[in-house]
């Protein structure tokens, strides 16, 4: 974790020495009057300072549609007729509706329209209207990219968690290489849009906080999407790695972490700052605000739990109390009680766990949400 703004690089990196063990520290970095970043890998270089405004993420659980293939027409015959002309034949049957693809699935197949009715007697033998085929193959729904391959090598690192609610550094124009800034949200958790120049709440008289939406979410039980602030080599805003959990804790032995071996996240950098070379800052709401606090103004004065590991520290790991803390806090906010979910049921409450990690190519549900070029 780690404190950034205003101190100097020595005293930056007495406290990373020593603050790194629960939860993180950095809030979003904002760039100076030149366009410039004040930081680099993580460190401060001078001149910001952090006062309170907010910000938010929430997750999104993937919903799976099942496929139905629609129904075979059914075959009308067609009525029998005596007189001079035959009959009109009976209509074929309707074909069945195809069913809608699930997330990934290919739609169900259309259904074969019904067979021509036949007159059996009369001068003229009337013939029966073919049923209409099924409506075309039904659409899959939101593409969802295959889970990557087991990491084979990579590097050693661990896990941390916050939410300080700031602006993300990825946010600010002269932190982005390629293509458009991160959006913003401003104290209500609408966008801002491209308001890039918006200033950082945890700046005196800012109005940009982290949006709600990006908290992390599960693909699926061994698979989760999710964003986090990096620093070092590893800080490259849109950069995405995959982390593979070794089924160990980086502060000492918990079930949590233990939980996790052979579940993998991939996630994208978003945000810098006082972090670890190896350390990985996991967006999560309710772990805690770390150095900067903008969340107290946005939310409201609800108790963050610790400054530093949120709600799971401040209630020693028991899933009740994290769970009456979530609900509390973000009841009226959907987004933000979905990530602190996943929190409790897919990472299981596991903290600081320890990870294998590699670059990888960013999956397109991340980058559709933030807006960064993997």
């Amino acid at each position: 974790m780690g404190v950034r703004a205003v101190f100097s690089l020595l005293s930056l990196t007495f406290a990373a020495m020593i603050g790194c063990e629960s939860g993180a520290s950095r809030s979003g970095l904002p760039i100076d009057q030149n366009g410039a970043n004040p930081f680099v890998d993580g460190a401060a270089v001078t001149g910001e300072t952090g006062s309170p405004p907010v910000a938010e993420a929430g997750s999104n659980g993937v919903t799976q549609t099942e496929n139905r293939s629609g129904g075979t027409g059914a075959t009308a015959t067609g009525g029998v007729n005596s007189g001079a002309n035959g009959g009109v034949g009976g209509v074929g049957g309707v074909g069945g509706v195809s069913g809608t693809g699930g997330s990934s699935a290919t739609g169900g197949v259309g259904n074969t329209g019904g067979m021509i009715g036949v007159l059996d007697s009369g001068v003229t033998d009337g013939n029966g209207v073919g049923g209409a085929g099924g409506a075309n193959a039904g659409t899959g729904g939101a593409v969802v990219d295959p889970p990557p391959d087991p990491i084979v090598g990579g590097s050693p690192g661990w896990a941390s968690r916050y939410w300080d609610c700031c602006k993300p550094a990825c946010g600010w124009k002269g932190n982005v290489a390629n293509g458009n800034p991160m959006s913003s949200c401003d104290l209500q958790g609408q966008s801002l849009g491209g308001n890039y120049d918006a200033r950082n709440a945890c700046e005196f008289g800012g109005t940009a906080y982290m949006c709600w939406n990006f908290s992390p979410w599960a693909v699926s039980d061994s698979l989760s999407y999710g964003y986090v602030a990096a620093s070092g080599n590893n800080y490259v805003c849109g950069r995405c790695y995959q982390l593979q959990f070794t089924g160990s804790g980086h502060s000492g032995r918990n079930a949590g972490a233990e939980s996790l071996n052979g579940k993998t996240m991939i996630v994208q950098v978003i945000n810098n700052g006082g972090v670890a070379r190896d350390q990985f800052d996991l967006l999560i709401p309710g772990g805690g605000v770390g150095a900067f606090n903008a969340c107290s103004t946005q939310w409201g004065a609800f108790d963050l739990g610790a400054q530093y590991g949120g709600f799971l520290t401040a209630c020693n790991g028991d899933r009740n109390c994290v769970q009456q803390r979530c609900q509390s806090t973000f009841a009226n906010k959907p987004d933000l009680m979905a990530g602190c979910d996943w929190f409790l049921n897919w990472f299981n409450l596991a903290d600081n766990p320890n990870l294998m990690f590699k670059q990888i190519a960013c999956p397109s549900a991340i980058t559709a949400k933030s807006g960064l070029q993997g």
